[in-house]
């Protein structure tokens, strides 16, 4: 299941803070920044916050990964070995990982006001097909795909909602 939409900086703080409003929703970097732990963000605040450091140093593409824990499953946070050769020196980020996980990317390379938003998760059928191929994520039957699906499917809506009503106008482009 995935979507993609061409949404302004505040459609895209009102998903995140529809993403945010359920306390119960792990929301975090999908990967880390060199030899550093994966963020996790537990508030609206605390993304704006993220949002506008990334803005800042210049980021084009981010991305989180959500985990409702309620879906179950195995969800975990994976050491990845880098080389250093082609790191700059670096030696190892983090990601998250999971058959439920549902993703959102978020592609800077215009500007802040016209944004690339991707939301993606497997689906149950795909995760089964996939087992032999990524063993470490588990057995997808541990994962209750009616919750992940639910989920993905509110956010999707979500963001479907807030790009028909509320349309990037040319100005917001310099047209």
């Amino acid at each position: 299941m995935q979507r993609r939409e061409f949404i302004n900086k505040n459609q895209l703080f009102e998903l995140i803070e529809y993403i945010l409003a359920d306390s119960k929703t792990e929301f975090y970097e999908s990967y880390s920044e060199k030899e550093k732990e994966i963020v996790r963000i537990k508030t609206y605040s605390e993304f704006l916050k993220y949002f506008e450091n990334s803005i800042s140093e210049n980021k084009k593409h981010l991305g989180f990964g959500i985990y409702y824990p309620e879906a179950k499953g195995k969800f975990y946070i994976n050491k990845i070995k880098l080389n250093p050769k082609y790191c700059n020196g670096k030696t190892y980020r983090y990601n998250t990982n999971g058959w439920g996980v549902i993703y959102v990317h978020l592609d800077l390379q215009k500007n802040e006001n016209e944004i690339e938003c991707r939301i993606s998760v497997n689906s149950k059928t795909r995760a089964q097909n996939w087992t032999s191929t990524n063993p470490e994520f588990g057995n997808p039957e541990l994962w209750e795909w009616k919750i992940v699906e639910s989920n993905a499917r509110k956010i999707i809506n979500r963001l479907k909602k807030l790009h028909t009503t509320k349309p990037i106008s040319n100005a917001e482009f310099g047209v």
